[in-house]
């Protein structure tokens, strides 16, 4: 065989183990958290809230920090969620830790399935932080890509 060949084949064996080890790029997100739906009873609870967000998705793993404030009482938990579409309330996917207090940090990570990085393409997943007025969501935001 000549060397052309055998530089060619060792290339072609040697270019799958370096796409695993070259660093993942990573896809980043953003949202503003805003009140909850809310109805008569609840407007006077969640109106004036807010909140703000950054993610980076790094494989399957989305990695969630962001702060809130102006909360009418202490916020209890907090959650990434997937609806049927943008604005379409779903179901909690996985759990944040949440500062205890009106004002304050929320983080985690999430292993997204295929559904989630779907969800997340599709701009229908969330996060929602509840309170203990509002233990069914005080404020919430859809993430959407930043394009870095």
């Amino acid at each position: 065989m000549s060397r052309t060949v055998l530089a060619t084949a060792a290339a072609l064996l040697l270019l799958p183990l370096l796409a695993f080890s070259a660093p993942a790029l990573a896809a980043r997100y953003q949202a503003e958290l805003d009140p909850a739906p809310f109805d008569a009873t609840t407007r006077a609870i969640v109106i004036g809230s807010s909140g703000v967000m950054s993610a980076e998705l790094t494989g399957n793993t989305l990695t969630i920090k962001g702060s809130f404030k102006d909360l009418s009482s202490n916020a209890t938990t907090g959650s990434v969620r997937t609806g049927l579409a943008k604005a379409v309330p779903g179901d909690a996917i996985g759990s944040l830790t949440v500062s205890h207090a009106m004002q304050g940090e929320f983080s985690g990570t999430v292993k997204l399935n295929a559904a989630g990085l779907a969800a997340l393409k599709r701009q229908s997943l969330y996060v929602r932080i509840d309170s203990e007025k509002a233990p069914d969501g005080h404020i919430q935001g859809w993430l959407e890509e930043t394009g870095n």
